[in-house]
């Protein structure tokens, strides 16, 4: 059975993350991928709309510069409102599944915490909008007031490295900055607290047990990238390949066939551009459900005492 209340260790951390994707994974990824089919479909056709309306603009301008400039500024100015219109419903498209996509694996273990073991559509969607409030004022608040101090901390980390100093405080900062901001927006959507209350508590988790933690996503985030550059390099070099082989192949043709916008090479570049999107979100998943590891690890010892303390009551109250 798996617990999410315990005391873990390092290894405990890493091993419970890819024991919940071996028990829940399947009923985790369902909803997953049927929430972010509808916005990847209209996300897909945004991008191949994008895609072949600039090919038209650059196959009808040929190679010379000042005539692709020239042509490429009257094309934008001609379908000026259509391109702001497809770049503008794109962003909001990437928006709304980034944002569903780093509260979703919170709320699936917010939920796991009830003591329920499958879930439906209703049941996250449901959770999903009773928070979105919070959801919106966490973004405006970490923008406004919590990102600017973190990217000064940075940037003066950054300058220490010219001194031998910097490297080990940037290696150590980066992890704990990840780590404080997860922990800050478990404590803020799990728990009943207010955006500063639930900053504090973060802080307070950070320090609870900081090597243990620090060491927990130091280690997923190396994982995670190195996986994730792999299958990435894969496509680019895939599309890379595909991309030369079909210019080539129309090397023959005049220059304005060879840049012909073709529906399998748009299409073949918008696949690639989604299924990025799709893992990314994976491995985004992968990383914060260890992230919940670590939180609820820290939270044990809080839910332990407060499990006491209510049993103590009732056996009082008898």
């Amino acid at each position: 059975m798996f617990e999410l209340y315990k005391k873990r260790q390092l290894g405990d951390n890493l091993g419970d993350t890819f024991t919940f994707f071996k028990d829940f994974g399947k009923n985790f990824f369902k909803i997953f991928f049927i929430v972010n089919g509808a916005f990847l479909v209209l996300f897909g056709i945004m991008i191949y709309t994008l895609i072949e309306v600039n090919f038209e603009a650059i196959k009808n301008s040929g190679f010379e510069n000042q005539q692709l400039k020239s042509d490429l500024l009257e094309h934008f100015n001609n379908n000026e409102a259509l391109t702001v219109l497809l770049i503008f419903i794109s962003v909001l498209l990437f928006l709304i599944l980034s944002l569903f996509n780093y509260a979703y694996p919170v709320l699936y273990l917010k939920m796991l915490g009830t003591g329920k073991k499958d879930f439906e559509l209703n049941d996250v969607l449901s959770n999903f909008f009773k928070v979105l409030f919070k959801l919106i004022k966490f973004s405006f608040g970490f923008l406004f007031i919590v990102f600017p101090v973190l990217l000064i901390a940075l940037i003066i980390m950054f300058l220490l490295c010219f001194i031998i100093i910097g490297i080990p405080l940037l290696i150590i900062a980066l992890p704990t900055c990840f780590t404080f901001l997860n922990l800050w927006f478990y404590s803020y959507l799990t728990e009943e607290k207010r955006f500063f209350e639930s900053l504090k508590h973060a802080i307070y988790l950070v320090k609870k047990d900081f090597w243990n933690t620090i060491g927990t996503t130091f280690i997923m985030m190396i994982i995670m990238q190195f996986v994730q550059t792999a299958i990435t390099m894969f496509f680019y070099f895939v599309g890379l390949f595909i991309s030369l082989a079909y210019f080539i192949g129309n090397s023959d043709s005049n220059s304005t066939k060879a840049l012909e916008p073709s529906p399998l090479l748009i299409g073949f570049i918008t696949i690639i551009v989604i299924v990025l999107i799709i893992l990314g979100n994976i491995f985004n998943n992968v990383i914060i459900i260890n992230q919940g590891m670590v939180y609820y690890s820290l939270e044990s010892e809080n839910k332990l005492e407060s499990e006491s303390i209510d049993l103590i009551g009732d056996h009082t109250n008898e």
